[in-house]
């Protein structure tokens, strides 16, 4: 009786331990196609984030940091830099893939969780780039976004415009058109009443 007392407070402390220990938390991503990850992207740009700028506080899994845009395949994107989402489990390798020279091609979506775009799919979202060349996925996956780079338009993003700034030339241009014109007529005007 005396032995299973023992055995009991033993497997009593080492359960109490177990519930007590502090715990891990790690993210597995399901890898999505490249064609999902292209459909369900809202902004596609490519870039470096900046890991020295105060991440915004996370509500699920991601951080928001700052994000040097250099270049934008898709999406309204009219600021050098954004606010994109970066997995907290991925900050340390993306910030020595990038101290190499490396930069991102992002695949971003919203997120009901986020007020700011969250790569698609966590890692799936987040191709990386060094020296025009895709690494760190399986070949086929490389061709595709290697063949999305070399097919795909993109723009920098101070050649993008920005709507309200699009009705405000539009607007000064039709009055300094009209006001021309009322000047002229009224010249004319007054030539001919000389005559």
């Amino acid at each position: 009786m005396r032995k299973s007392y023992v055995i009991f407070l033993l497997v009593c402390f080492f359960t109490s331990l177990t519930l007590t220990s502090n715990t891990v938390s790690a993210t597995t991503w399901v890898g999505l196609e490249p064609e999902e990850v292209l459909e369900r992207a809202e902004v596609i740009i490519i870039g470096t984030y900046d890991f020295t700028s105060e991440p915004q506080p996370r509500q699920f899994i991601f951080q928001g940091f700052d994000f040097n845009v250099k270049s934008v395949y898709k999406g309204d994107i009219h600021d050098q830099t954004i606010t994109a989402g970066l997995d907290i489990f991925d900050l340390g390798w993306a910030d020595e893939f990038q101290s190499e020279d490396g930069e991102f091609l992002l695949f971003l979506e919203n997120s009901e969780y986020h007020d700011f775009l969250i790569p698609v799919g966590g890692p799936n979202g987040m191709i990386q780039i060094k020296n025009g060349k895709v690494e760190g996925f399986v070949e086929e996956s490389s061709l595709f976004y290697e063949d999305f780079l070399e097919t795909q338009t993109a723009r920098a993003v101070d050649e993008q415009s920005d709507p309200e700034n699009n009705n405000l030339l539009i607007f000064l241009s039709v009055s300094a058109t009209a006001l021309v014109g009322i000047a002229v007529i009224f010249l004319l005007y007054c030539y001919k009443r000389k005559r």
